[in-house]
């Protein structure tokens, strides 16, 4: 009876192992498919309903745009006179008045971009019009360009294109004139000379080097400018600014005991009394603006004009738009007439305001190198050499006495006489 109740359960527990798949009842494996599916099911719907949304918001954005065309199109119904143009420029083919309308738009999107740039359309249309001109003469827009530098470079290198309406002809006349030798009858191209005269109201304070306000505004005004304009004209970098006075003799100016010879003293004149300067020692500072001109005391009319050139050059120097030129101040005393010659046949003592005034010349510099080819070497740096044969051949002298040299008596100084650039 055991035996036969244990081979009954032993073969249905067989018989229940037979039905299980993965540890799994048929049922319950069933019950997961079905979940699967399920689930399945969400996710092919949940990407429905997106594609559903994305064509609702499509269907919304044609509908706007084919309601604002539909208006658009009323509104060119309304107006025939554009309905009109439209036809007569594009014609009935809708591609051809889409392509015309395109067209306008971009056009309009141009003359916006060009107006905010500062381009009229009056200006515009008068580019287009030179552009046309210069293709139907054969000129592209490069040409142009390069034939339009070519005429500026031709305007600053010579003067006379700025004076005269610059014309082909008149420019080869200019340009042949120009490149005639001095010699040939071509005149020269030294820059012309700036003259501030007293006579035109540059001057000084009386037997001082010390310029009066309205020189030193001219100065940094209207004569900068036309020292500019020539500097530019004529390719130059050194500005001389010579001092010339008249022959009235200039008075005596002494240094008593106990006073600064750096501070002008007048006294009466007395030839008895030398003349004191103190130019040697306070140029230099007035170039550097650690000193006054007005401190300056000139010994005579060479000092004089020196002091004032400096004074000039100082006020010149002020300006940075002449800080990569060299200033030089130069003196002419009153050697130098107002038709540069000199003044030999002059009345000493004359008062001539004409005679009263400074010169700035311009001019390139010179190299050192050419400079220094240009001054023979004295006889004491020359060495003299000769031949091997011939030294050999000369005796040696005997040795004699050398008698002591003589020394030359000092220079006398005369009164009345001057270094003409006031060393």
């Amino acid at each position: 009876m055991g035996a036969t109740t244990d081979g009954k359960i032993n073969q249905q527990g067989s018989s229940y192992r037979r039905g299980l798949v993965l540890g799994l009842t048929m049922a319950e494996i069933m019950v997961l498919l079905v979940f699967c599916l399920l689930i399945a099911m969400a996710t092919f719907l949940r990407r429905e309903q997106d594609k559903l949304a994305m064509a609702k918001q499509e269907l919304a954005l044609q509908k706007a745009i084919a309601e604002r065309d539909a208006a658009a199109i009323e509104s060119l119904k309304r107006e025939t006179a554009l309905a009109e143009k439209l036809q007569n420029a594009a014609g009935l083919d809708p591609a051809a008045i889409d392509a015309y309308w395109r067209d306008l738009v971009e056009s309009k999107a141009s003359l916006a971009k060009l107006a905010k740039e500062g381009t009229t359309l009056a200006e515009v249309r008068e580019k287009a019009a030179v552009t046309d001109a210069l293709r139907k003469a054969g000129i592209d827009n490069d040409k142009a360009m390069r034939d339009a530098e070519i005429v500026k470079a031709l305007k600053s290198a010579l003067p006379e294109a700025d004076s005269a309406a610059l014309t082909p002809k008149s420019a080869t006349e200019i340009a042949v004139r120009a490149s005639k030798a001095p010699g040939d009858g071509g005149g020269n191209r030294f820059p012309p000379i700036i003259s501030l005269t007293e006579e035109k109201g540059y001057t000084f304070r009386t037997g001082s080097a010390e310029l009066v306000p309205a020189f030193k505004n001219a100065l940094t005004s209207t004569t900068l400018d036309k020292i500019l304009t020539t500097i530019k004209q004529y390719d130059v970098d050194v500005v001389e600014v010579v001092g010339h006075t008249d022959e009235q003799a200039y008075g005596p100016r002494l240094a008593s005991p106990g006073i600064d010879s750096a501070s002008p003293v007048s006294l009466a004149p007395t030839s008895s009394m030398p003349r004191v300067s103190n130019l040697d020692r306070g140029l230099t500072a007035v170039l550097n603006n650690t000193n006054e001109i007005a401190r300056m005391t000139p010994a005579d009319n060479a000092g004089l004009g020196l002091a004032r050139a400096v004074s000039v050059v100082s006020e010149l120097r002020k300006s940075e738009k002449l800080a990569g030129y060299k200033l030089i101040p130069l003196s002419g005393g009153q050697l130098i007439d107002t038709d540069e010659k000199l003044a030999l046949s002059s009345n000493p003592g004359g008062d001539v305001a004409q005679r009263r005034r400074i010169e700035i010349r311009l001019r390139k510099s010179t190299p050192h190198e050419a400079a220094a080819s240009i001054v023979p070497p004295t006889p004491s740096t020359q060495v003299l050499r000769r031949p091997a044969q011939a030294k050999q051949a000369m005796p040696r002298p005997a040795a004699s006495p050398r008698p002591a040299p003589v020394q030359p008596p000092p220079p006398q100084r005369q009164p009345n006489s001057f270094n003409l650039f006031g060393n």
